[in-house]
């Protein structure tokens, strides 16, 4: 057995450390002398590699409480555990990086970024999931993989066009520009999407109840105000998404 000091210095906790895990259930000395002395074993070791580990990958003190009032496991099964926490924590890291990645080569082909239209082109790439996840539930989802397997294949392009657009689209908005560069823009904008895939999706939801997209996973580049100035502009123009309403 290891006194209180002894297992500190093994394990590198703290003597106040072990006493705080101790009154928070993680982790009891197995014995307890008359005089309060504290005395621990080389399986309170294997009880530390778990805390360390599950707080190493972001639990809190009340999550391995929880996990560990499910019943003690293994050594095995909680290195298996932690393993396939780890693993699920790398592909999280990779996305991340493989998000930030496609974000600084799109800010990198955009003359012009705003920080509020740059975040929510980084705020799609990150919910990209869940779009997918929302769209399913009124588009078919061979479609909705259609419209990402695009995204996919152009994404940077994409972007960059709809960073661009976008910002001219505002200063069209705050200062009038003629009506032929005013339509060509709106056109473009429109035309991000291809028109055979628009169409789909426009035929897809023609009896569909979706009257308006969640705001929160996609976030309009425009305010109101913007929204329903374009709008207006593109009815004045003869255009409906982009192409004449013939």
């Amino acid at each position: 057995m290891y006194s209180i000091g002894q297992f500190a210095k093994k394990t590198g906790l703290t003597v106040r450390a072990l006493r705080f895990y101790s009154d928070k259930g993680l982790l009891e000395p197995c014995h307890i002398t008359e005089a309060g002395h504290r005395f621990y074993n080389d399986e309170s070791i294997v009880r530390v590699q778990k805390i360390m580990t599950l707080k190493y990958l972001d639990y809190s003190l009340e999550d391995i409480e929880v996990l560990f009032s499910k019943g003690e496991i293994g050594l095995i099964e909680s290195l298996q555990f932690q393993r396939n926490q780890l693993e699920k924590k790398r592909k999280q890291l990779d996305n991340v990086i493989g998000y930030l990645d496609q974000a600084i080569a799109i800010g990198e082909r955009s003359e012009t970024i705003e920080p509020t239209l740059f975040l929510s082109v980084i705020h799609n790439l990150l919910k990209e999931e869940e779009q997918k996840e929302y769209l399913q539930s009124y588009l078919p989802e061979a479609l909705v993989d259609k419209i990402y397997d695009y995204f996919g294949m152009n994404l940077i392009e994409m972007n960059h066009q709809y960073i661009q657009l976008t910002h001219q689209l505002k200063q069209a908005y705050i200062e009038p520009v003629p009506d032929k560069y005013l339509q060509s823009l709106i056109e473009q904008y429109s035309m991000i999407i291809p028109q055979e895939i628009a169409m789909e999706i426009a035929e897809a939801l023609k009896d569909s109840d979706l009257t308006q997209m969640d705001e929160w996973l996609f976030p309009s580049p425009f305010s109101q105000d913007e929204e329903e100035w374009f709008l207006e502009q593109a009815e004045r123009l003869g255009l409906y998404g982009g192409y004449d309403d013939e």
